[in-house]
């Protein structure tokens, strides 16, 4: 178990409606140069839960403590499910680069339920007019909440996924996986109590959630009369994305 910093703290607390604190990655396959000239969805699942040892992190969601009194804890998913995360989608006739643009804005856009562990992938069919690629290509895309991002780099998601040698060595047994037993309450309490004993100087995500009503307010009364008038750039932020791609 481990608890997140001032810096881990403030990713986590920056989701909003308006806009999500995620990562998205986007990888795009060729599988007819695999061996039987298809990869089906059940393989990449094996794939990756073959690996999900590397990066305990991905097994892993965050626990408030109550009252927001402290910095959150990564404890193991007690009702960790491969098949929430992996998710199999395609894209309707014709399968273009358009289709696949507005598919990955909505994904993007998609606040990931903070109660879970906080990534998800998906497997998107269907890119049969995408490019020039051959009919059947496919895409992985990752998508992982920035909090995951200080243990968790892109590139290493991206290592998870993929091999150095086009015959990979056969994968050791893997060993059964048991979640740790998360904190109760007044444990969670009681390590509060003393991190505020022995370091006061580090504000709470609570005191930081009640003061910043009273810094807006104060950043709107500071605001010159003569502030710039509304454009595209700075007019408020939808929870909608927009994807594209040259």
């Amino acid at each position: 178990m481990q608890q997140l910093n001032e810096h881990d703290t403030g990713f986590w607390a920056t989701d909003s409606a308006s806009s999500n604190a995620s990562l998205t990655l986007l990888h795009i396959y060729d599988q007819s140069t695999a061996p039987s000239g298809r990869v089906r969805f059940k393989d990449i699942l094996a794939h990756i839960e073959s690996r999900l040892d590397r990066l305990p992190r991905f097994r892993q969601k965050l626990l408030q403590v109550p009252l927001d009194l402290d910095f959150p804890y990564w404890v193991d998913d007690q009702k960790f499910s491969l098949d929430y995360h992996v998710r199999h989608i395609a894209l309707p006739q014709p399968g273009d680069l358009r289709q696949f643009c507005i598919q990955a804005s909505r994904l993007h856009a998609r606040a990931l339920d903070l109660g879970h562990t906080l990534w998800e992938l998906y497997v998107i069919e269907g890119l049969d007019c995408f490019l020039d690629l051959p009919v059947g290509s496919y895409a992985v895309v990752p998508k992982v909440h920035t909090s995951m991002t200080p243990a968790v780099q892109a590139h290493e998601i991206t290592a998870l996924l993929h091999d150095l040698s086009a015959r990979p060595s056969t994968p050791a047994r893997q060993t059964p996986w048991f979640p740790d037993s998360p904190l109760s309450s007044r444990e969670l309490l009681t390590r509060a109590w003393l991190h505020a004993l022995l370091l006061p100087w580090r504000a709470t995500p609570l005191l930081g959630r009640v003061l910043a009503p009273a810094r807006n307010l104060f950043a709107e009364l500071s605001t010159p009369e003569d502030a710039p008038e509304m454009t595209r750039f700075n007019s408020v932020v939808s929870p909608y994305k927009v994807f594209n791609t040259r």
